[in-house]
């Protein structure tokens, strides 16, 4: 006798549900500790569907008009502002003095001097090490200009 995994004994398929949904499931059921034939009903437990989460669009008010500056406000920002544009024309006026620096080729027309506070000097011409000092000197520079302009703002 042939058994096919999906059909009972009987030639009926292993598993009927009730089409109306009461919740009970019939099973045939084989194995070594249980009688072949053997009928066990076992009761399935329905899922209730869960509603689906509302979503709903709320639209922003009336946008609020910006509160109206104090004298003293706008004062102090026309101060912060002009002191921004004075450290802005600064450092674009010392990375145009350092574009037009030229290093001489013979390593000793050029001279770069390090002085700290204590009066302790570091001299020196080698040409290679100015250009490097010079080259991070202009990133510098260009990145504290980027800075300052996305400071200004009116």
């Amino acid at each position: 006798m042939l058994v096919c995994p999906k059909f009972n004994y009987n030639g009926g398929p292993d598993a009927t549900i009730n089409p109306q949904g009461s919740g009970t499931k019939v099973m045939g059921k084989v194995n070594g500790a249980e009688k072949v034939g053997a009928v066990e009903v076992a009761e399935v437990k329905t899922v209730e569907a869960v509603a689906a989460p509302v979503m709903t669009v709320v639209k922003p008010d009336a946008p609020e008009e910006p509160r109206r500056l104090t004298l003293d406000e706008r004062i102090q920002r026309v101060e912060d502002l002009t002191m921004l544009i004075d450290r802005w024309r600064t450092l674009s006026e010392s990375r145009r003095k350092l574009q037009t620096f030229n290093i001489g080729a013979d390593s000793m027309s050029s001279v770069i001097m390090l002085k700290d506070a204590a009066g302790n000097e570091f001299k020196t011409s080698n040409s290679a090490v100015i250009a490097s000092v010079i080259d991070e000197m202009k990133r510098t520079l260009d990145g504290k200009v980027r800075e300052i302009e996305s400071q200004i703002n009116l």
